[in-house]
């Protein structure tokens, strides 16, 4: 599955993507996933996860990648 949204804040291992209707979702992660050194805050991007995503719930899926949206 993917989400488009804007980076809100990168911490070591975890990160926060704010999507177009305003909801935040924390994404943590334990290696750094592909491309997330290429993007900082602010940048609107795609990431490709596999589990559940949830505002609620601690992410439990897996981080495949994070790229720059157009």
């Amino acid at each position: 599955a993917s989400i488009t949204g804007t980076i809100d804040e990168i911490k070591d291992f975890m990160f926060t993507i704010v999507d177009d209707m305003g909801e935040a979702y924390p994404l943590s992660f334990d290696a750094e996933p592909e491309g997330l050194a290429d993007v900082q805050n602010g940048d609107k991007v795609t990431v490709t996860y596999t589990g559940e995503l949830s505002r609620e719930e601690v992410f439990a899926g897996t981080i495949v990648s994070v790229e720059k949206a157009e």
